[in-house]
């Protein structure tokens, strides 16, 4: 019986996803990172294993920044707080989505995890300045919860900005790679999250020189600009998720 294997991965496959990883992510791989994620993945899907590789190595790239906090604050209150606070479950399968190849799935968790972590944030800080007794707080924090339940994403990074949790500019300088023009951060995520194919044109094509060869129409090029940005559009939505999720419970520890 004849069994198919990936063959292990060569040195000119490597210097190759190093390339590829330095031109749309920002940052070299290290050989042993890749060696390391090439025996993880190894055997599981035989079509597009590099791709695999050059995601994870990205995704692992963009949480490994939250990592310089763990030696800091502890093990122990670090691992607490990623398992116990809504953004970083929401983070954590945007994440995954990314690493599966669903960036469409990565964007629309990601504005999940920042509306459920601002949420969470505002109704831990507004309880916490009524009760000091730690008995009283997780009722408390829940009550508010209840009160902000039905308010929108711009009405919660409104009052978490007003109650000091988080600043517009550091709104701002958390979406600064996807900007276009003098577009907000919530802007930017809405238009993605909600497909504005037009939009998702003119922002590839402030960034790059962009160009479809073969479309039947301008509605077709149009679709297959914006189906091909949407993997960069995801890691850098991704990377700015994970800095507001810094600040709202990691920076200020």
């Amino acid at each position: 019986m004849n069994e198919t294997r990936i063959p292990y991965i060569s040195d000119e496959m490597k210097e190759r996803i190093k390339g590829v990883v330095k031109y749309h992510y920002g940052f070299t791989p290290k050989d042993e990172d890749i060696g390391w994620i090439d025996r993880m993945l190894r055997n599981n899907y035989a079509v597009l294993h590099d791709q695999q590789i050059i995601r994870e190595l990205a995704a692992r790239n963009v949480s490994n920044e939250l990592l310089k906090h763990r030696d800091k604050m502890g093990s122990i209150e670090f691992e607490r707080i990623w398992h116990e606070k809504a953004i970083f479950t929401y983070l954590t399968f945007a994440s995954m989505c990314f690493r599966a190849g669903v960036p469409a799935g990565t964007i629309s968790l990601c504005r999940t995890a920042i509306e459920s972590g601002l949420r969470e944030r505002l109704a831990e800080e507004l309880a916490g300045r009524e009760h000091s007794s730690s008995s009283e707080l997780p009722e408390a924090i829940l009550k508010k919860l209840k009160k902000l339940e039905d308010k929108s994403l711009a009405k919660l990074l409104g009052e978490a900005t007003g109650s000091g949790i988080i600043s517009e500019q550091e709104i701002e300088q958390s979406f600064q790679e996807l900007k276009l023009k003098d577009q907000s951060g919530r802007k930017i995520l809405d238009k993605f999250i909600h497909g504005d194919v037009l939009w998702m044109v003119n922002f590839a094509r402030s960034r790059k020189d962009v160009e479809v060869i073969g479309a039947k129409d301008k509605l077709e090029e149009y679709k297959i600009i914006s189906e091909a940005e949407i993997g960069e559009i995801a890691i850098n939505v991704l990377k700015a998720t994970y800095k507001i999720a810094e600040i709202l419970y990691y920076k200020n520890f």
